[in-house]
């Protein structure tokens, strides 16, 4: 058994991993620093040595982190979800904080999702997929187990599967990431949530449940009335699905990538999503495309950071 660590935008989620199965015996979660990476890495550490003394005999670490990656994995950069990162030694940081682990390894949320859901989840019979994460940011991880690039493909520098910072319209959205029209504009929580917001207070003919919510609105709470009948928030997750049908559609025909997981907090908003994207999708992609493009849904949701961040450190050192 391993410990896995998921670092989110809003959470940070740690989890006692037996990687032969891929089950989690223990979990718990705190609020994620808003004061950068040094404090992030004191507060993980506090936390992985209250699981040790639990669990004495865990003695590595594996650490999902939102962010682009470089090549050898020793540098976090440029996260646009995590207050006051920019090019973060995040392992150093936790290595020095937890000298009573013998292995510590840090890798991209996305890419580590990706590896739970190969090896024991909705991509374990596949040689080829995208790993799509619908949280506070969107992320993304290319997975295949044939060729060249067997595994995660991780690009020239570390970086590669940012799917989230795709732009699906050149004029469109701002991103934290300092570009428009990223599918992260549109479909991250917090983009979500004001975007909905914002269409609440505008159109006065709008009648939903969710105007008692403004304050606290969030993608649950619309999925909540949307699942209570509510039509607009219906609307809301039609349109979240067909944006990101329409960049997935762009992955497709740029790599010829068939099938397409989908995990992380937003994507529990379910089948009107689902619906949506998949339409979405079958129609943007090339003719021959169209019968075997297919969107799943993650097997482990939102425990798929932490048991792939435990993978990292499976095998022998």
């Amino acid at each position: 058994m391993f410990l896995g660590v998921d670092i989110g935008g809003t959470t940070i989620k740690l989890g006692v991993v037996d990687v032969s199965s891929g089950a989690v015996v223990a979990e718990s979660s705190f609020p994620t620093p808003k004061t950068g990476s040094r404090d992030t890495a004191t507060d993980i550490a506090e936390h992985a040595r209250d699981i040790k003394s639990a669990f004495p005999e865990i003695d590595r670490i594996g650490v999902g982190v939102p962010g682009a990656m470089n090549r050898d994995r020793s540098l976090v950069r440029y996260p646009p979800n995590l207050v006051g990162w920019k090019e973060e030694p995040l392992e150093r940081y936790l290595t020095e904080s937890l000298p009573e682990f013998r292995r510590i390894e840090v890798d991209n949320d996305a890419k580590v999702a990706a590896l739970a859901e190969a090896s024991f989840g909705a991509g374990r019979e596949l040689s080829h997929f995208l790993l799509v994460t619908l949280g506070t940011g969107v992320g993304g991880a290319i997975y295949s187990n044939e060729g060249p690039f067997k595994g995660i493909y991780r690009g020239a520098s570390g970086g590669a599967g940012e799917f989230g910072h795709m732009s699906i319209d050149i004029n469109g959205a701002p991103c934290q990431c300092g570009s428009r029209g990223c599918i992260e504009a549109y479909l991250g929580q917090q983009y979500l949530s004001e975007r909905t917001r914002k269409k609440l207070q505008i159109d006065p003919s709008i009648h939903s449940i969710l105007r008692d919510r403004l304050s606290d609105l969030t993608p649950k709470i619309i999925a909540s009335a949307m699942h209570q009948g509510d039509e607009f928030a219906t609307q809301v997750f039609e349109e979240a699905g067909m944006l990101l049908g329409c960049a997935l559609a762009n992955v497709a025909n740029l790599l010829d990538m068939h099938v397409f997981i989908l995990g992380g907090g937003v994507a529990e908003a379910g089948d009107v999503l689902f619906r949506a994207a998949q339409t979405s999708l079958r129609a943007r992609v090339l003719a021959n495309l169209r019968p075997v493009v297919e969107i799943r849904k993650a097997h482990f949701g939102n425990q798929a950071g932490i048991i792939g961040a435990a993978m990292l450190v499976r095998d022998p050192l």
